[in-house]
Parts: structure tokens; sequence; C-alpha cells
């Protein structure tokens, strides 16, 4: 009788050639949601353009002024934390020149539009989420964490954990923040170090936890 070998779990900073597969794992793991209640998973009116602006947010924002963690097994790519700056230095205007710059003749706004009903309740949401934030007053926001389908589901929660770890410490004790409208994440976050702080209705049904760090 054989038994399998364990293998370990490495966690890395990403570099500039993990964009991309970072990218298409945080694609393939977004949760489903249902926002406006129709039965139908919401997300943009074109998802092509969405995953160029994925790449180039991870490339120019996450990369160069936040952080991006990858954990890989034996070289498969296994989950990935993206953390965006907060604060008056987010990155957003950097973004806006290179989205302008790199998807000319592309309207952003219809092209990553929801829809109506969906873009009211992200807007209420929003509002009272910034209010949660401008309390935390975080230096980075856990704004991603994704883990790969093959990944079974019982080792979900120690993969996310592993990878959401180490931008925490490198944080070293200063604030972070993060968002979740998935009910199982929850119980993940808190085990790696946030606390909750309140939450925020969201469209049909759902509520948005909001958790600090540090």
């Amino acid at each position: 009788m054989t038994t399998g070998t364990f293998v370990p779990l490495t966690v890395r900073p990403a570099g500039l050639v993990d964009i991309t597969g970072a990218a298409r794992l945080l694609e393939a793991s977004a949760p489903e949601i249902d926002v406006d209640g129709d039965g139908v998973p919401d997300g943009p009116a074109d998802p092509e353009v969405a995953a160029s602006v994925a790449r180039m947010t991870l490339s120019h924002v996450a990369l160069q002024l936040g952080q991006l963690w990858l954990a890989e097994r034996e070289g498969v790519l296994e989950a990935a934390s993206v953390w965006m700056p907060a604060g008056e230095h987010d990155g957003s205007d950097t973004l806006r020149d290179v989205l302008v710059r790199e998807l000319r003749g592309t309207s952003l706004d219809a092209a990553l539009d929801p829809g109506a009903e969906v873009r009211a309740a992200l807007a209420a949401a929003s509002a009272e989420v910034a209010a949660l934030l401008q309390q935390v007053r975080p230096v980075q926001i856990l704004s991603a964490v994704g883990v790969a389908p093959h990944v079974a589901d019982v080792e979900v929660p120690a993969v996310m954990r592993a990878t959401i770890l180490p931008g925490l410490e490198a944080l070293d004790g200063r604030v972070a923040a993060t968002t979740t409208v998935v009910p199982d994440r929850v119980g993940v976050l808190e085990s790696a170090g946030f606390v909750g702080v309140g939450t925020v209705g969201l469209g049909a049904g759902h509520e948005l936890w909001v958790g600090r760090a540090g």
C-alpha cells in the first residue's frame, strides 16, 4: 500500500510575469452574486474589457502600490490575494491614465456597467462602506482573494488564510480593511486576524461584511 506525499503550499509575492495567471484565477474563482434578485448572476456588460481592466489594475496598482500574493503547489497556482492602497495615494489617477491610453475608443462606463438596478444598489452600499472605512482609516484594503476551482473544498479555508497572512505581516501592524459578501469567508478572514466593524445591506437580501486588522 502506498501513501501520498504531502506537498506544502508555497506563498510568494507576485511579479509582472504572474499578472495574467493571477487575473485568470481571480476571474474563475469570483463568487457569482445576484445583486438585483432577478435570478441571474450580475456582471459587467463587456467581460473582455473588464478582464483587461483587471489585469491593468493588478499590474499598475496592486503590484506597484499595494501587494499581490500567490500560493502555489508544485508550480501550480492555487490562490491569490490582492491588496490595494487606500487613502489619497490609492493609484486611481495612475490607473485612469493607463486605461485611457490602453483602451482607446472604449467607453469604460458602458463596458463595465452591470445594469441600472445593480448600479443603484452598489452606489447605495458604497456610501455606507466608505463611511465605515473612514472610521478604520486603512493603509491598504484586501480587495480580492481567490482560490483556484481545482482546490478541494476542504482545503479552501486553509489555502485562503495562507494567502492572506503574508499581506498582513508585510503591513507590520498598520491598519488593513476588507469586505466580503460571501458569508463563508467571514470565518476565514477572522481566523487571519480581521475583526468585523459593521455590515451593509446590498441589493436583494445580501449583506456586505466590513472588517479591519491591525
